[in-house]
């Protein structure tokens, strides 16, 4: 028999903790285990009737919750253990349209709205889920059977909002709602939670902050950020394998607009005042950058990391800096937010990290697969990921066909044509190439912020951190568009483990312009009280 794990006391005190909850997890830190050994507690405790919904947004993580579930002795029939979706489907709008429209239909599943012409402005509801004229589409179209998976959310939340004995009947059944993965969560989601908190179901939103740092297409990671200033959430964290120092996170948190952060322990967040332009900031850096090793320890190179807003910006910075450093530009793959786009994006990185033995095949495949629950596609993301790994680069380029058979194996249901073309350019480009091989000791990491993600440094330094360039400004400028640049500036301050320092030169160059303009600092040094959590400092030439 294995060995029989203990939670720990952060995992325990979150298994024991009644009422709603936000528990932000570290990678590697125990969530899954953690929510299941929740669900276990609780379970103890509910009528035969009852049960727990557990949301995941992949099949993947909603098959793997089922089968420790299933281990724990946790089989009762009255939970919803699955995706999201079929979460609405099932749950919602199956049972409860025959309300809807006084009549039993036959629904079907209908995968692509483009198939059906004269709903197609149903994709409005995206952008305006309270549209009446839409509304009335959408039932039009569930009483000719049609269930579109693209706008399940919007009709879940129509439903709930128009048949009272949907709510009633969810919080007779259920007492608690899991969704996992909170920071991808879109309004939609969202709403439908609190909805569901407000019946009095309580509610557990479980995120990893590290992930929630993008805005994608229809998530916005601010929900969950959201629910960590909730005052009817209690907000609990897993920290083991914490990559920050503790005063750093504190920053990041405060950053987000988690309220009441009190700094506990020295600063380790620090803005820098440097007289001159870019260069002359890259030249304190470099100046300075013996003391800093002296203070924390660092005694690499590639300890250090010089984050930037743009390619041209870091481009510039490499060219100033004096010491070996590593040039990383961002590619395609980087920019995107498909799944296909960051899946391939893995493969490249983890191929040059295994080149120089950072990491191992088995390593990056049990990523993907746990080889005791799906021994098939373990195995066969084990021959395609060799196939990939032991090729020289350039010949990467001609096994185009390799990485689309990985993502579809992982992603069957979302191939895309677009990023795998933007894939073989990338393979096709030196410059891009190198932009995903580590540096080595000697070499001074820069890079943008959108490249960082995912890494770790013992120390940065945070360059274009200046109003009008994080964030810009004007007024074709969304909400969304801030808060993207936010979770951007968010991303640069938590690469560091040890030590981050944000440069404010007083200039900075204008490329469109080819001109040197007097520099403002960006207003995210001055929300949310940071500017009480971070030291001051100047350097000099």
């Amino acid at each position: 028999m294995g060995k029989l794990i203990e939670p720990s006391d952060e995992q325990l005190r979150i298994i024991e903790k009644q009422g709603n909850l936000v528990i932000t997890a570290k990678p590697g830190s125990g969530k899954t285990f953690t929510v299941v050994e929740k669900i276990k507690f609780i379970s103890k405790k509910l009528l035969d009737f009852q049960g727990v919904i557990a949301i995941s947004f992949t099949r993947k993580a909603s098959q793997e919750l089922k089968i420790r579930c299933k281990r724990k002795g946790i089989e009762s029939k009255s939970n919803f253990l699955g995706t999201i979706d079929k979460f609405y489907i099932s749950e919602i709008i199956v049972p409860f349209t025959k309300i809807l429209v006084s009549k039993i239909i036959p629904l079907e599943v209908r995968d692509n709205i483009d198939d059906y012409p004269e709903y197609q402005r149903l994709k409005g509801l995206k952008d305006d889920s309270n549209n009446k004229e839409l509304l009335l589409l959408l039932r039009e179209s569930l009483l000719n059977g049609h269930i579109f998976l693209e706008i399940c959310g919007e009709t879940a939340l129509y439903i709930l909002n128009t048949v009272p004995e949907c709510l009633l009947y969810l919080k007779s059944k259920y007492t608690h709602v899991f969704i996992d993965e909170y920071q991808d969560c879109g309004e939609i989601q969202h709403n439908i939670f609190l909805k569901l908190v407000d019946q009095g179901i309580i509610g557990i939103a479980v995120g990893d902050l590290d992930q929630a740092i993008y805005a994608f297409s229809d998530r916005y990671s601010k929900f969950l950020f959201s629910l960590m200033s909730n005052k009817e959430f209690d907000h609990l964290e897993i920290t083991r394998n914490h990559r920050c120092h503790k005063s750093i996170s504190e920053y990041s948190l405060a950053l987000m607009g988690v309220p009441d952060i009190v700094l506990t322990d020295e600063p380790r967040v620090f803005k820098v005042d440097v007289i001159g332009s870019d260069e002359a900031v890259i030249s304190a850096i470099e100046r300075n950058m013996q003391m800093v090793r002296m203070n924390y320890g660092i005694v690499n190179n590639n300890d250090f990391a010089i984050l930037c807003r743009s390619n041209e910006n870091a481009r510039r910075a490499s060219q100033f800096l004096k010491i070996e450093n590593k040039l990383f530009v961002d590619t395609a793959l980087d920019r995107s937010n498909t799944n296909w786009g960051m899946l391939f994006n893995d493969i490249l990185t983890s191929y040059f990290s295994y080149k120089v033995g950072l990491t191992t095949i088995l390593e990056f495949v049990e990523n993907y697969f746990n080889e005791e629950y799906d021994i098939k596609g373990f195995e066969s993301g084990l021959i395609i990921i060799s196939s990939i790994f032991l090729l020289n680069e350039d010949q990467l380029v001609e096994h185009l066909e390799s990485f689309v058979k990985f993502a579809k194996l992982i992603y069957p249901e979302e191939i895309d044509n677009g990023i795998s073309k933007e894939l073989n350019t990338v393979l096709g480009d030196k410059e891009n190439r190198n932009s995903f091989k580590p540096a080595t000791e000697k070499e001074v990491n820069i890079m943008t912020l959108h490249k960082s993600k995912g890494l770790e440094f013992k120390c940065v330094f945070l360059l274009d951190v200046y109003r009008w360039i994080l964030p810009a400004e004007g007024n074709w400028l969304t909400e969304e568009d801030y808060t993207q640049s936010l979770n951007l500036h968010y991303v640069g301050i938590t690469r560091a483990i040890e030590a981050c320092y944000i440069m404010q030169g007083t200039k900075r160059y204008r490329s469109r312009q080819g001109d040197y303009w007097s520099t403002e600092g960006s207003p995210f040094l001055f929300i949310n009280n940071v500017s009480n959590l971070r030291g001051a400092l100047e350097w000099e030439l």
